[in-house]
């Protein structure tokens, strides 16, 4: 008798007045908030000390809300991180000598750490500084320079330089730099000045662990094992500020938890009818890959269904949502939910004017699970939802019977990009500060799919 009964509920038509009441608990300038506070610990790389500032932290709130929290150490892998750096530009000699610092920048992962000064040339000589428009490693035998400053590397409007490694058994420090710094820099040069500069990077390289949060939103009695999973990782994977990717996932993430488990804790919505876990990568694909191993065929929790936020509070030129991908067999249940709560929100505050659902690109964590064995055997869905992707727009074949754009019947689907994407301009202020409307939007969202998912399986 029970069985019919369940079923008669889970499809029955959402109350959406409900659903609109709930999801007004969230509050985006909080959510803006968080990814500030996020952002002033640093990178937040796996196994550095911004990291682990970030879990703990991560980690309180959860325990607020009234949640069970578990610290995960991580495998150890390899990282970095720089405590200070300065490059100090000086033209001329003797009295007449001027000087000004290279405001933007940015030293490139696994960069050793140095200490000197020497003159500025644009071709490497031995213990000088080496002005490149390109990361060039040095010659394999020949003049090694002390330093490289590389300015053409950089956001599109050349403002910001790209963060990225240095390789070799015996890298030279890289420093990224404007187009604008370079070609001042480059003018001096050519006008026959005497130019110095005056370095310092104090930098850590070190085998270490990353620390991953898993909160825990316990079931109700009685309800089956498994659990559905909401994920984002905490790290800025490339080694910058880190902003957009990924403190807005973390945002999301935690505005979810918040929410849910306030609503359980006052009686407003029942137990959940499976666990409900929330998961801050320490690393992205590394902790993900390892907390999969751990509970993909758990005897007393296993994953079932994961929704994935990435680079989901900033998109340069077009308010929209996407969720991907949707050319996977497992995950057409789960797209066509969340196009159901797209549609039937469609206009009303809080919720994104268009949105849209693309096919596989790949380079998030939902693609751990998704590509895993035991997904594809069982079918288990894997989703990301975000609101950018990428350094330029793009656009992608519709999947066929897929939703595709919510605005129009084309065979293509656009993808909203962020310019600051992997660069030291993923701050708050040009990122998610500009739209802190992203994150209520994915956060809405992926809380009334998962309810109604929960309410399905």
């Amino acid at each position: 008798m029970w069985i019919p009964l369940l079923l008669f509920l889970a499809q029955a038509p959402p109350d959406l007045a409900a659903e609109r009441a709930l999801a007004a608990r969230v509050d985006d300038l909080r959510a803006r908030d968080t990814v500030r506070t996020l952002v002033a610990f640093g990178p937040r790389m796996g196994g550095t000390p911004s990291g682990e500032r970030s879990s703990a932290w991560l980690a309180e709130r959860f325990r607020a809300m009234g949640l069970l929290v578990h610290l995960r150490e991580d495998p150890p892998r390899r990282c970095h991180f720089e405590d200070h750096w300065n490059l100090t530009v000086h033209i001329g000699e003797g009295d007449a000598r001027e000087e000004f610092v290279l405001e933007r920048a940015y030293p490139f992962g696994f960069s050793p750490s140095v200490r000197g000064s020497a003159s500025l040339a644009l071709e490497p000589r031995e213990g000088g500084v080496w002005l490149s428009s390109k990361r060039t490693r040095p010659p394999a035998s020949g003049p090694r320079p002390a330093l490289c400053l590389v300015d053409g590397m950089t956001t599109r409007d050349g403002e910001w330089p790209l963060c990225r490694t240095v390789g070799g058994k015996k890298p030279v420090p890289v420093f990224g730099i404007s187009r604008a710094e370079g070609a001042h820099l480059r003018e001096l040069l050519e006008k026959g000045q005497k130019v110095t500069v005056d370095f310092e990077l104090q930098a850590t390289i070190r085998e270490a662990s990353p620390r991953t949060v898993v909160a825990v939103l316990q079931a109700r009695d009685g309800a089956p094992k498994g659990h559905l999973l909401f994920c984002a990782h905490g790290d800025s994977d490339s080694g910058g500020p880190g902003a957009n990717d990924n403190g807005s996932g973390e945002a999301i993430v935690l505005e979810i938890a918040r929410v849910w488990s306030a609503a359980v804790k006052e009686g407003s919505l029942p137990a959940p009818e499976r666990e409900v876990r929330f998961a801050i990568w320490g690393s992205e694909i590394h902790s993900t890959a390892a907390y999969l191993a751990q509970y993909a065929e758990d005897a007393d929790s296993p994953v079932l269904a994961v929704l994935n936020y990435d680079q989901a509070g900033f998109g340069a030129s077009s308010q929209q949502l996407n969720v991907e991908p949707d050319d996977l067999q497992a995950n057409v249940e789960l797209v066509r939910l969340c196009a159901a709560v797209l549609r039937d929100h469609a206009g009303e505050e809080g919720f994104p004017p268009r949105w849209a659902t693309n096919k596989s690109l790949g380079g998030t964590d939902s693609y751990v699970f998704s590509n895993s064995a035991v997904f594809r055997r069982e079918k288990r869905p894997a989703l990301t939802l975000y609101t950018s992707a990428w350094d330029k727009p793009d656009e992608k074949p519709k999947t066929p019977g897929m939703p595709g754009e919510s605005w129009s019947d084309r065979d293509r689907v656009s993808i909203d990009f962020d310019p600051f994407y992997h660069s030291a301009g993923d701050r708050p202020e040009l990122t998610t500060d500009r739209e802190p409307e992203n994150c209520g939007w994915c956060a809405r969202v992926g809380l009334l799919v998962g309810l109604r998912w929960l309410a399905r399986n």
